[in-house]
């Protein structure tokens, strides 16, 4: 797409992937950071083995053997953005790359999973005029955000807990959640759980939980053949028509339109 402004880091693409099972062994020819908002894995690079765990960043560089993936059985949630390998020197005196530190975690993630709902936001709204500077500049401010994050203080018991506890939501994000019984199996009472939450996660619980099923739900109608009633299913929905109206109120549209905005 053309960028009317361009800021010299053009993003080529990138992808998410709410529930990546898949293991990664291959060269890859450009520059890619893949954002593992949340689960666990193996990240092997230049010889050494990194045992991970979200929030963090882990990079790919081009002509470098990669070896990655979660943990056998397991799940994480990743967001990657791939750069052309001709930005590696641009990336670089920005120090957003730097090949001695292949990844780096992320101790207070507000601020990054802020942008991040930004860029799915930008996703959302559809391709428009300054559709790509803006994926430019919000793909550049992420990583920054994932920098900061890696320098701020190490989260306090409180935040450590709501992660433990959205790590969980996340895990099992198609059940019903009690979260009155997820904050006492952690020891916190109801109320004490909804301020840190809000605190640090900054919506409600159930919002929360909305916005990540129809997430899903989306890329769902996208790439799959699904019928509406079988990704309501798949989603957490037993009522086709509650499902629908849940998807029209956050997206603005129903969800067969949606659908058929993005032609197979």
């Amino acid at each position: 797409m053309p960028r009317r402004y361009p800021t010299g880091l053009p993003v080529l693409s990138f992808g998410y992937e709410l529930s990546k099972q898949h293991h990664v062994g291959h060269m890859f020819r450009t520059l890619n950071f893949s954002l593992i908002v949340s689960g666990r894995g193996l990240y092997h690079f230049r010889g050494e083995r990194f045992e991970i765990e979200g929030p963090c960043v882990i990079t790919q560089w081009p002509g470098e053997p990669m070896d990655y993936g979660p943990m056998p059985g397991g799940s994480w949630e990743e967001l990657y953005m791939i750069y052309d390998a001709g930005t590696l020197a641009e990336l670089e005196r920005r120090n957003l790359a730097q090949i001695h530190k292949p990844w780096w975690p992320i101790r207070r993630d507000s601020q990054v999973l802020e942008q991040f709902a930004n860029l799915l936001e930008l996703v959302r709204a559809l391709p428009h005029d300054g559709f790509a500077d803006r994926i430019d500049r919000c793909c550049e401010r992420l990583l920054v955000e994932t920098r900061l994050g890696e320098n701020r203080p190490p989260a306090g018991r409180e935040e450590q807990i709501i992660r433990r506890i959205r790590q969980d939501v996340r895990e099992r994000l198609f059940d019903q959640h009690d979260f009155d019984a997820l904050a006492r199996r952690y020891g916190l009472s109801a109320a004490t759980f909804r301020r840190y939450w809000n605190r640090y996660v900054h919506e409600p619980p159930a919002r929360y939980v909305m916005k990540l099923r129809m997430r899903e739900a989306r890329r769902l109608l996208v790439e799959t053949d699904l019928t509406v009633a079988e990704v309501a299913l798949r989603t957490g929905f037993e009522d086709p028509l509650y499902f629908s109206r849940c998807f029209r109120r956050l997206t603005g549209v129903p969800p067969s339109h949606y659908r058929a905005r993005f032609p197979r």
